[in-house]
């Protein structure tokens, strides 16, 4: 945060100077701001100082003093200031072959495999710098749920709605491989590249993953992998699909991070297990294209509202929460 008038703060050591002046100044003549019912307090009902009321009367004072402080802030004009790069030129474009397989539902510390996907997906998207990602989604089928986009929201927003079993109950990851080297295949750009995430239960597609990388590897497309999950066996659990159904069922934890390597190493792409968000974000920010123009700018939101309406709400309160006790005591 930072202040538009930052003079004005000066403000504040003022009024905690009149708050000091007005109890510790001796023979004083005059009385400033709320020292009047302090003194009609003193001189008129001795009684008051030993009940609750005093009390409650303090507490109405320091409420005085904060709201003079909020208002003194609201003048100085703070603004939350943030920092953003723009990026004028483009990169490459990718796609994120993210599992959703029934396999993905097991939940391991706290977390299925889904979510932690999901999670290095987000951490990939804030690493790529001004290359533009897109979404693949598989199981026992494989679609395009969103092609290479500088929409940064758009691909989250897209991640966050992803459920289990949204393309059936089983997983084909050389079909998924295989949908993104045909929208790859013709692209002109340097650098090729997809990121498979899953746990490796290859079970289903007439196209074997191994076959699939080697097609890759042939058209110039990296096949970097990243295996999510633990070694486990069959559990029963209840999986909430993407048409917000319940399906019980025993479902596999077998998890073969061994044929992600093997996908990775055939097609000359990097291999992850479990990794954590720096990793992540370190292996991603490596692969950024060489030509990267950015331009930084910040924008700043004005914040003096906050201050300025609390504080004289809270001044207004304690005037009438002043004016009630002190007609209580008079009675």
């Amino acid at each position: 945060m930072m202040f538009e008038n930052p003079a004005m703060l000066l403000i504040v050591p003022v009024v905690f100077f009149l708050m000091w002046f007005t109890g510790k100044r001796k023979n004083r003549g005059g009385i400033i701001f709320s020292s009047p019912d302090k003194y009609f307090i003193e001189n008129k009902k001795e009684k008051f100082r030993l009940n609750k009321d005093y009390v409650f009367f303090k507490f109405i004072n320091f409420l005085f003093w904060v709201s003079l402080v909020f208002i003194a802030f609201s003048f100085s004009i703070p603004e939350a200031v943030k920092k953003d790069i723009r990026y004028l030129s483009k990169g490459n474009d990718f796609f994120i072959l993210l599992d959703v397989s029934p396999s993905m539902a097991i939940a391991e510390d706290g977390k299925t495999r889904l979510d932690k996907a999901k999670e290095a997906a987000e951490h990939i998207v804030a690493s790529c710098g001004n290359d533009y990602p897109g979404l693949i989604l598989f199981g026992s089928n494989s679609v395009v749920s969103l092609l290479p986009t500088p929409d940064r929201n758009s691909f989250l927003n897209r991640l966050k709605q992803t459920n289990v079993m949204e393309l059936g109950d089983a997983t084909a990851i050389g079909t998924a491989i295989g949908t993104a080297i045909y929208f790859l295949k013709n692209s002109q750009q340097k650098e090729k590249r997809v990121i498979l995430i899953s746990d490796g239960d290859a079970n289903y597609g007439e196209l074997s993953p191994f076959d699939a990388s080697l097609m890759a590897a042939k058209t110039g497309i990296k096949i970097n992998c990243i295996a999510i999950g633990h070694a486990g066996s069959e559990r029963s659990i209840i999986i909430d699909t993407s048409i917000n159904d319940k399906v019980t069922g025993k479902i596999s934890g077998d998890y073969h991070p061994e044929i992600l390597k093997k996908v990775a190493e055939i097609s000359g792409g990097y291999f992850l297990e479990n990794p954590g968000k720096q990793v992540i974000g370190r292996v991603t920010a490596s692969l950024k294209t060489e030509e990267e123009k950015t331009e930084t700018f910040f924008t700043k939101k004005d914040l003096s509202g906050y201050f300025f309406i609390p504080g004289i709400l809270i001044l207004l309160i304690t005037m009438v929460l002043k004016i009630v006790l002190l007609k209580e005591i008079v009675t």
